[in-house]
């Protein structure tokens, strides 16, 4: 099993024979203001540092990020994005049992296979718009099990109540939750971080998507549990680079309001951008919350030639064939700007009215 992504743009641009600029990238799920202001002049700001080490284990940025969220230094740990953390984690549980809640991030299941788990599927249905019912998944619990849980979920935009979810997790201290909120900065629901620290909750949060910076790979994992101490001891040193380590202290200074933009942006366009994507014919519109859209074909054109007349117009999207439990008939849109969303819909309507 290989790990597949959206978001391919430079390898998409040098076979397409253009330049990055000319695509619309809307198979990646990251912000759709784009990058957030003031971190390339913060960055250029500390170029000089990049003679010198980095802090080893981020100090600073730990403590400027466990300051901002009331937690301790000690309990978070600051990463090479969040891949690292969730390629590190399942090797805490060799020999135990995964259950991955489908569908979702392909990286999670490839984790765990590589790190020797047992993995088990809980299937959400389209039936119910692939909503978590968190009671049925109680029936699906062991006890000693890794839960993988993205909320909002990827590719689906489903969103569990913070508050539930925490009260889900409390309720079943023999099971160890792994809870990735890299979607949640998009929305209005609180983080898990905001509530007491539970000693069987992982929680993973990321900038590269709220803040449009996945190349500088930056992420967070935050946990009271032991085991993460155990974690914390046995990773290498210099894991997230100066420039990244820069940026994100930043960002926790400085980009409570960038967020509140995106999320006013995301709330108001995702609104309009699904009103209009379900006007157009063969197209079913999954509920969601997130900055992406999940959307099934039923007339007679393939997500395939979907997404090959999309690219004769420069425009990307994600085929979820890949994802767990999905087929050929799905894709997602991740949310751009104004003028770029309303060239998608007017390019899709163009394809699909005709069905041609």
């Amino acid at each position: 099993m290989q790990s597949t992504h959206g978001g391919n743009i430079i390898a998409t641009a040098m076979r397409l024979g253009c330049a990055t600029s000319d695509l619309i990238d809307m198979s990646s799920n990251l912000t759709p203001l784009g990058i957030a202001p003031g971190v390339k002049q913060a960055i250029r700001d500390n170029l000089d540092r990049i003679a010198y080490l980095p802090e080893s284990a981020s100090e600073s940025l730990l403590d400027t990020f466990a300051a901002k969220y009331g937690i301790s230094p000690n309990q978070a740990l600051a990463g090479n994005g969040t891949t690292e953390f969730i390629f590190a984690l399942p090797d805490l549980f060799q020999g135990k049992r995964a259950l991955i809640i489908n569908p979702t991030y392909s990286d999670y299941r490839l984790a765990c296979t590589r790190a020797g788990l047992r993995v088990d599927n809980h299937n959400l249905s389209m039936e119910n718009g692939f909503c978590l019912d968190l009671d049925r998944l109680q029936e699906n619990l062991q006890g000693k099990e890794l839960v993988f849980c993205c909320n909002p979920n990827n590719p689906t935009g489903g969103l569990t109540s913070s508050r539930e979810l925490y009260g889900f997790i409390k309720a079943h201290p023999a099971t160890s939750f792994f809870i990735d909120e890299s979607y949640l900065p998009f929305t209005r629901e609180k983080s898990l971080i905001e509530f007491d620290l539970l000693p069987n909750l992982y929680l993973l949060s990321s900038f590269s998507k709220i803040y449009g910076v996945p190349g500088l790979r930056l992420g967070f994992l935050i946990s009271a549990s032991h085991d993460f101490r155990q974690l914390s001891k046995v990773r290498k040193p210099w894991g997230v680079n100066t420039l990244a380590q820069v940026a994100g202290e930043f960002l926790l200074k400085n980009g409570d309001s960038y967020m509140e933009e995106v999320r006013d942006f995301v709330a108001r366009e995702r609104l309009h951008f699904v009103q209009s994507l379900e006007t157009v014919p063969g197209v079913s519109v999954m509920p969601g919350k997130a900055n992406f859209i999940l959307s099934c074909l039923q007339g007679p054109v393939s997500v395939e030639k979907l997404q090959d007349r999309l690219l004769e117009k420069k425009i990307m999207i994600r085929n979820c064939e890949s994802f767990e439990s999905l087929d050929n008939h799905f894709f997602r849109i991740s949310l751009k700007d104004q003028e770029a969303n309303r060239y998608c819909l007017e390019a899709m309507h163009e394809i699909l009215d005709f069905g041609d």
